[in-house]
């Protein structure tokens, strides 16, 4: 596989020919109660053939080639919120983006 786009969205991952767009391959994360597919964002970051997953509060490790899972860790204690991912000299982390307006009165 050569350079896929690795996307994180909704509880999953998946990777992107960048070429043709064509999925290569989808991973739900772990599903249900306290786990990392609750309709929330992912953030993913690829390092040495390995991609991590970061989402509510969960963290896995999966194959850059086939997505399946290698190791997960339920983080115990931490929380289920958003997870930012970095190594060094990358840091992933989310960022909402806010559009206010404003009414602007005529004179």
């Amino acid at each position: 596989m050569k350079n896929p786009l690795i996307i994180g969205s909704n509880g999953f991952v998946a990777a992107i020919d960048r070429e043709s767009g064509r999925e290569l391959w989808r991973t739900a994360l772990k599903q249900g109660v306290m786990g990392g597919r609750s309709r929330t964002g992912v953030s993913v970051l690829v390092v040495d053939g390995q991609v991590f997953a970061g989402s509510y509060g969960h963290l896995f490790c999966l194959d850059l080639e086939s997505g399946a899972v290698l190791w997960k860790n339920e983080m115990p204690s931490m929380g289920y919120n958003d997870v930012s991912l970095a190594v060094e000299g990358v840091s992933i982390q989310f960022m909402k983006k806010i559009i206010h307006s404003q009414s602007h009165a005529s004179t």
